[in-house]
């Protein structure tokens, strides 16, 4: 289908550019791109050193499948630039920092869908596994870290880590090792131990090892995940289906090796995961900030489920189903799945990242992938898929809102209701007990770090911070602390929690008398979450004078300090 011409604005900025949601949208509409193709072509004749054109071509190429010519043409800005501006609306909201690399659409987060409709300016800044350092950042209000997992950015990833250890500002994913554990064999064995889950192992397994098996040298236990056929195979560092097939038998793995030239595969177990009517369905669900949010759900009677070939545009009944997920979505499909979604933000730590998943019969949520560069957007046809646009709306402005949070804390608004002093957040994912003692004593964050060093001189600055330390600082600013499994709800705490962001780890959030703070990078750690997740909470040894007086009633205690100890 065709409809009216793409029409561009002329770009009298530096490195200005219109980037992937217009123009992957025009194609996906079916619009005429020949306006956009010669202009673009047209400046890159006038000037070969316009960096901008050479990567809106690129992109456009990339949007039409012609990957090679794409790279090539993205080879080419990066060659000249490896800065470029993206204006969403007005262009009056938040200056977007995104650290992106080379790359097709897989490469990186699409930020450019999620912030499509807002008036953010996207300053992309790309980098690679040679970067040097980043002095050159152009000013910014956010950062966000866009790197996706594959092969081929482990080591851009690896140097971003190095990159960002020291980073001060605010900043959402960063957090480059969790990414480079988004490989599909990282992804289940972070998973492997959480009951409402089923993440099928993935063995990485070397085309010589294949060769074996469809022989016969070998049997099909001999790769461990799998203890039979049907296998599902597919080239290491594939997306969206890529190569990926059922092998139910010894001679379809050889006519596969057969039209595949790979030297390196995912083997995982088949998991028939259809419903009673035979159709088998996937959602995509993105999480941000650690509360997920509805994509799409895909209805198909091949295993292999993909939106665009699942048949939803053709199916109204598929269509309506859709529908009533994302409607009761926050009541019903989340409700089910509370815990995997909580395991899933716990196990794997970052601020964004989007999975795909399935339900089984017995209730387990079937995570496929997890990944931060799936792609989430709203380009459906509205009169086809009218219900989406809301879905998308509401997760879209989560992601608006999400950045929103992360750049007011550098000038906190939030009060402690017992000091009255602004709150206290986290610089690094260490530090979450020097940002709770700073609020707890009313102290800032350097003067809680400057005294840790003094009570240890090996304390390392951004933690993390010992409960040693953390009492031996609490004493030096006039407080002796005792921990417990009670407290007194009337006065302020240290509460330590199951840490929501960060792997096996604990995490301390603190209470005001009046509210929970969460230092941290969260917006999960409310009562009901310290209900379930509760560790112990640290208060005041006087304040806890009313229970200790009572301790036969108290069947823990853990303080290693007396109520009246001495100062």
């Amino acid at each position: 289908m065709k409809s009216a011409a793409v029409q561009i604005e002329a770009l009298d900025e530096p490195n200005l550019i219109m980037g992937k949601a217009p123009i992957v949208r025009a194609v996906f509409e079916g619009r005429d791109i020949s306006p956009l193709w010669d202009t673009l072509f047209g400046r890159i004749s006038a000037d070969i050193t316009d960096a901008a054109a050479f990567l809106d071509v690129s992109i456009l190429l990339h949007a039409i499948g012609e990957e090679d010519k794409a790279a090539l043409s993205q080879k080419a800005a990066l060659e000249i630039s490896r800065k470029y501006l993206i204006r969403n609306g007005r262009g009056t909201g938040p200056n977007v920092l995104v650290f992106m690399t080379a790359g097709d659409f897989m490469a990186n987060t699409p930020i450019e869908f999620l912030l499509e409709h807002s008036d953010a300016n996207l300053l992309l800044y790309y980098v690679d596994a040679d970067t040097t350092d980043l002095a050159d950042v152009p000013e910014h209000d956010v950062a966000f870290v866009a790197v996706g997992e594959s092969a081929e950015n482990l080591a851009v990833l690896a140097n971003l880590d190095r990159l960002l250890r020291d980073w001060t500002g605010p900043i959402m994913n960063n957090a480059p090792r969790l990414i480079m554990a988004l490989s599909r064999d990282g992804v289940a064995e972070a998973l492997k131990d959480e009951p409402s889950i089923l993440a099928p192992a993935a063995a990485r397994v070397d085309r010589t090892v294949l060769e074996k098996l469809a022989s016969g040298e070998i049997e099909v236990d001999a790769i461990q995940v799998a203890k039979a056929f049907p296998v599902i195979v597919r080239p290491l560092g594939t997306h969206a289906g890529k190569g990926m097939e059922k092998i139910a038998t010894r001679s379809e793995l050889s006519a596969y090796l057969a039209s595949h030239a790979d030297t390196e595969f995912y083997v995982t177990p088949f998991i028939d995961y259809s419903g009673t009517d035979g159709k088998f369905r996937k959602q995509r669900v993105a999480f941000i900030n650690g509360r997920p949010y509805a994509s799409h759900l895909a209805v198909s009677e091949h295993w292999m489920v993909h939106y665009l070939n699942a048949g939803m545009t053709q199916h109204e009944d598929r269509r309506a189903e859709e529908a009533l997920w994302m409607a009761n979505f926050d009541s019903d499909f989340a409700v089910r799945h509370a815990r995997s979604f909580d395991a899933l933000h716990r196990r794997l730590g970052l601020d964004y990242f989007a999975i795909d998943c399935a339900e089984l019969a017995d209730g387990r949520l079937l995570v496929f992938e997890a990944d931060v560069a799936m792609i989430v957007h709203s380009m459906d046809w509205e009169s086809i898929f009218p219900y989406k646009k809301g879905a998308m709306r509401k997760l879209f402005a989560a992601f608006e809102d999400a950045l929103a949070r992360r750049v007011a804390r550098t000038a906190p608004t939030t009060e402690c209701a017992h000091t009255g002093k602004p709150a206290v957040y986290q610089r690094t994912h260490d530090d979450c007990l020097v940002c709770a003692l700073a609020m707890l004593t009313g102290r800032t964050y350097e003067e809680i770090e400057d005294i840790a060093r003094g009570c240890d001189p090996s304390y390392p600055l951004g933690g993390p911070m010992s409960h040693s330390i953390m009492r031996g600082v609490a004493n030096k600013c006039g407080f002796v602390l005792l921990s417990s499994i009670y407290m007194l709800w009337a006065k302020p705490a240290i509460i330590g929690v199951v840490s929501p962001t960060v792997p096996n780890t604990g995490h301390a959030v603190f209470w005001d008398g009046e509210k929970i703070i969460d230092p941290g990078f969260c917006e999960r750690v409310d009562r009901a979450y310290v209900d379930r997740c509760g560790l112990e909470f640290t208060q005041r040894a006087s304040d806890l004078q009313p229970l200790i007086s009572h301790d036969i009633q108290i069947s823990y205690l853990a303080g290693a300090v007396a109520a009246n100890e001495p100062l």
